[in-house]
């Protein structure tokens, strides 16, 4: 662990800016996930790979992080470049959330393109 107290947001990195000519989708990011599902998280280990899905629901789209059969650990939500994010999932732009951390209610993620 970081050593900083729950609830308490480090500094995180921008998502990488493409080169001229690169893919606008090829991001990679470190983010805590919002609204960590207890339940799930505590099945959840560091090193895990969780997918990244977009979510629907009362015309409100966001971004979750799911394991592999399908229970949401946490939404990705409030980082730079999260409007990017969301329209490459559009775009069906695969992701993957590889886990740093997890504490009982927290669980980091860094983010990248999975293709």
């Amino acid at each position: 662990m970081s050593g900083l107290p729950l609830g308490r947001r480090r500094a995180l990195p921008k998502p990488r800016r493409p080169d001229a000519g690169a893919d606008a989708c090829d991001l990679q990011f470190t983010v805590d996930l919002i609204g960590v599902r207890r339940d799930v998280v505590a099945q959840v280990r560091a090193g895990d790979a969780l997918v990244v899905a977009l979510v629907s629901e009362n015309a409100m789209i966001s971004a979750v992080c799911r394991t592999g059969d399908g229970a949401v650990v946490g939404a990705l939500a409030a980082f730079p470049g999260l409007a990017r994010l969301l329209g490459c999932l559009e775009q069906e732009v695969p992701y993957a959330a590889h886990v740093e951390e997890v504490a009982p209610a927290r669980c980091v993620v860094t983010v990248s393109r999975a293709d």
